[in-house]
């Protein structure tokens, strides 16, 4: 077997790692890792380095992330802490392998890539109802905590993801009557899922992405989709808060926890609140380039020394906005716009039936980001760069020239 087949079946072989990628996405950190590492294996062997090149520079999504990492490069020129530094930039690995994915992802399997993750994800919904009715037992799962650990700060919002993918198909897909009703019924589970699991964040960008369903629904009448949302948004959230005992609970602690932040910071709300109030003394200190890439550790501690010395410090404010104000000041949240308005502006160029999707796609992330810094963690790191290569993948054409 010469080098050329070898090289053809790489390209092959990527292609569907990327959907074993998209299937484990919800289930295992490791298996996710795992898989990431073979396909930038798989694709360094596979060569054509130039053409990839071509592709990579005629993307914008793919030229708005490198300039976003670029910056956190630069921000090693201002920071006191190098190695602190490094391991922030370590953290962005996974969107680093977003020109890698770009080059590797087939355009005509996107609708496996996106059954993949929904497989992935019924899975993991499968095992909340299995623990949920107490057949399911393992680490610290309760018949009401369903996820392990803190988890459920990133399955509720891919599960808010797989909702709106799942009604994308059912609405708009080309499906036989006798697949279109048992995805409705998938749709089901996946909703009331939603509201039996804790994730906040997720439950918030369930309603956000809920409300865009509706508005392109209903797009040639905003009248009627205002009336249809002003109606079924309180009506699910009435629902939920009535039936679901966690559901209500977390929302009744989150107001809670709002209401004595000044008395008791130290809750899950509480804390949020104080990193963001102790960030923002950071972030008027350096408003326009931050304190470098690695030095937001140390400015916090020195912060919350001088402002709350009875709370621990943190090395992560659970806001992917604050944390680059104060690494990167409005040069680096500049950046980060500049990607998800880059994908906002990608979203129409092609009449392709996904426009919707890639609407959708940075309206969750902008939504997220304001509880955690997603764009750090595995999961959603991941989830970030595989649908940016799925979605915003473009052709390009032989004689383009670098």
């Amino acid at each position: 077997m010469n080098y050329q087949i070898i090289q053809q079946h790489a390209g092959r072989l990527n292609a569907w790692l990327l959907a074993i990628m998209a299937l484990v996405l919800p289930l295992s950190t490791s298996a996710l890792s795992i898989v990431a590492l073979l396909i930038l294996a798989v694709w360094l062997v596979e060569g054509g380095y130039r053409q990839k090149l071509r592709v990579i520079i005629a993307n914008p999504v793919a030229m708005a992330v490198l300039v976003y990492l670029a910056l956190y490069v630069i921000g090693l020129l201002w920071t006191e802490d190098l190695a602190s530094g490094l391991d922030v930039l370590s953290k962005y690995w996974k969107l680093m392998l977003l020109p890698v994915f770009l080059t590797a992802v087939r355009r005509d399997l996107r609708r496996v890539y996106a059954g993949f993750f929904l497989a992935g994800m019924t899975i993991a919904m499968t095992m909340t109802y299995l623990a949920w009715f107490g057949f399911l037992h393992y680490a610290d799962v309760t018949t009401t905590h369903l996820t392990h650990g803190t988890f459920h700060v990133i399955y509720n919002p891919l599960l808010a993801f797989a909702i709106y993918l799942l009604w994308h198909e059912v609405v708009w897909g080309r499906l036989r009557d006798a697949l279109r009703w048992p995805l409705v019924g998938l749709i089901g589970l996946m909703v009331l899922n939603m509201f039996i699991t804790e994730g906040r964040s997720g439950q918030i960008v369930f309603f956000v992405l809920l409300a865009l369903l509706c508005l392109q629904i209903f797009r040639k009448s905003i009248l009627r989709a205002v009336l249809v949302l002003a109606f079924l948004l309180p009506a699910i959230f009435a629902v939920g808060y009535h039936f679901s005992p966690v559901f209500h609970g977390r929302v009744d602690r989150a107001y809670s926890e709002i209401c004595q932040f000044q008395r008791n910071p130290n809750t899950s709300v509480g804390l949020r609140l104080l990193f963001w109030q102790n960030s923002w003394e950071i972030i008027k200190k350096s408003p326009w380039l931050g304190v470098g890439t690695g030095d937001f550790q140390s400015a916090y501690a020195e912060v919350n020394k001088r402002q709350s010395p009875r709370m621990g410090a943190t090395d992560n404010p659970h806001n992917q906005y604050v944390l680059v104000l104060c690494q990167l000041g409005l040069l680096g949240l500049a950046g980060l716009l500049g990607i998800f308005g880059t994908q906002i502006r990608q979203a129409f160029v092609r009449p392709d039936g996904w426009e919707r999707l890639r609407l959708a796609f940075p309206l969750f992330f902008l939504t997220i980001m304001f509880t955690e810094s997603y764009l750090i963690i595995a999961e959603t790191g991941f989830l970030f760069s595989l649908f940016s290569a799925v979605l915003y993948a473009r052709k390009v054409s032989p004689e383009t020239r670098i």
